[in-house]
């Protein structure tokens, strides 16, 4: 029986008819959905007592009232005897379209924002990982400011789940799972219980790790558990500017090059399996990206010193690993610089890392595939396969990534379209779209300077959402969700029109 990471756990049966694969998947979305809303809520409002506690009761009331009713739905469950994989996809992209509303609900009602559009916005940025938000809560508001930073923590979280304990045992890229034993090694995801379990080790670490650091580097223990979280997930929205100290800067650097290295590797880093690590094309790849990526920035924007490096450093690792932590441009921009970042935004990190993009493993992909094709065209009889991390790719894994890389260009271009017909010039507007299907922010303008999010319309924030909710589900699960449901609405739609014609026939 296949487990689904829906609830990390498999339900518990009670008396009563099989649900079906579907219905199965789509239960367990919503009780999941409202799990996780339970511990945002219920965490927001313990932590609002470090400030006014207005919103404590109500927060901790909501949080246990749907944590109690998600706990009775869960044990109700009786999963159907085999989930298909495309249930399970489906089910995942709903489970994150009911947490972007329940979240949205939960800014509203707690006062963080008047505007639904806002509210929506905010929640979809936060549980996307996107740095493109519209709300600033009030300093003193210490639960709606948990709620944003925790909501980028468990989209962070969600992420790494989709990229390593559902897409390897539920969809593609099946054969970059870490499951070989050869040699005594001890894989990351033998199974998908022993993924969740090691992911949660993994994130929860590199999540303390990076708190400790920015409380040594001398922001307050509250200050730096937001800004972890912020970091830790590649979400970037942090209130105000608590950079501006060289020490924090470095620290954000080194944690958002950390969070945007693959889980695998910090696995194995973990394990004591280091050896031959840097033998890894990818993680060679991602490192020489923030290498080069610095020197070319610094060339482009005048800098140099210590300080020049830090800023460069930081500018280029936080659009890489699409964390987008701001940073107010240095010197002068040549017109490379902001192109670079734009592009780097749209590489992303290391495959199975928080960060968003098409990421590394990918587009290396991509690039022996379009080799490949070049010498078949000189010698068609020959037969050459394409090996990634020393493994070789399957032809089905190597056509869904040519589908997906069509699917982010499309979604991509779509975007752009949009925002542009809504107002926003054409430069602007394939920034935005770039930005919001690599789950990456935030957007500057070509001399460099960062766009406000909040002097765009509603209908052009509302249009980027679709983009964002895509690319932090790494496109295919939203993709099969939706071909699914388009399914579901022309077979009951041919359905409805013979139930139509025979009563025609027969009246």
């Amino acid at each position: 029986m296949i487990r689904t990471v829906l609830a990390g756990l498999r339900p518990t049966t009670v008396p009563g008819l099989r649900l079906s694969s579907k219905a199965t998947a789509g239960a367990l979305a919503v009780v999941g959905a409202a799990g996780m809303f339970s511990v945002l809520a219920t965490a927001s409002g313990l932590v609002d007592l470090l400030g006014s506690g207005d919103d404590t009761v109500l927060l901790v009331t909501l949080g246990g009232l749907v944590g109690l009713v998600s706990s009775i739905g869960y044990t109700r469950i009786r999963p159907a005897g085999r989930i298909r994989d495309a249930d399970v996809l489906g089910g995942v992209t709903l489970c994150l379209l009911l947490l972007v509303l329940m979240v949205g609900a939960l800014h509203l009602l707690i006062g963080t924002t008047g505007s639904v559009v806002d509210a929506l916005t905010d929640a979809t940025a936060g549980l996307t990982t996107t740095a493109l938000g519209a709300v600033t809560p009030d300093l003193a508001d210490h639960g709606g400011r948990f709620l944003r930073a925790g909501s980028q923590w468990i989209g962070g979280l969600g992420a790494l789940m989709v990229a390593v304990a559902v897409l390897p045992f539920f969809g593609a890229e099946r054969e970059f799972a870490d499951r070989s034993r050869v040699h005594g090694r001890k894989p990351m995801a033998p199974n998908q219980r022993t993924a969740v379990r090691n992911i949660l080790y993994v994130h929860g670490g590199v999540s303390l790790g990076t708190w400790a650091g920015y409380t040594l580097a001398g922001l307050g223990v509250f200050d730096a558990l937001l800004v972890a979280m912020a970091t830790a997930s590649t979400g970037g929205m942090v209130d105000g500017d608590p950079f501006t100290d060289p020490v924090v800067q470095w620290v954000a650097v080194v944690g958002m090059a950390v969070t945007g290295t693959s889980l695998v590797v910090l696995w194995r880093l973990v394990v004591g399996r280091s050896r031959g690590l840097f033998r890894s094309i990818e993680l060679r790849s991602y490192l020489g990206l923030l290498v080069v990526g610095t020197g070319l920035l610094l060339l482009w924007t005048d800098g140099s010193g210590p300080d020049g490096i830090r800023r460069a450093a930081f500018t280029v690792t936080a659009a890489l690993t699409t964390t987008g932590f701001p940073s107010a441009p240095a010197g002068t921009w040549a017109a490379a610089a902001p192109v670079l970042l734009l592009g780097l935004v749209s590489i992303g990190p290391m495959t199975g890392s928080t960060g968003g993009g098409l990421q590394i493993l990918r587009h290396r992909a991509l690039l022996q595939i379009a080799l490949r094709e070049m010498v078949r065209q000189l010698h068609p009889s020959v037969v050459s396969k394409v090996r990634l991390g020393g493994r070789v790719v399957s032809e089905l894994t190597l056509a869904r990534i040519v589908v997906i890389q069509f699917l982010v260009v499309s979604v991509l271009f779509a975007t752009a379209t949009v925002v542009a017909s809504l107002g926003l010039d054409l430069a602007t507007a394939l920034g935005v779209a770039v930005h919001a299907i690599s789950t990456g922010g935030p957007v500057r303008a070509l001399d460099g300077s960062l766009l406000d999010p909040t002097d765009w319309s509603a209908p052009v924030r509302l249009a980027i959402l679709p983009a964002m909710v895509i690319g932090r589900l790494s496109i295919y699960p939203a993709m099969v969700a939706a071909s699914s449901a388009i399914s579901v609405v022309r077979h009951r739609t041919r359905l409805g029109r013979r139930i139509r014609a025979f009563r025609r026939r027969t009246g």
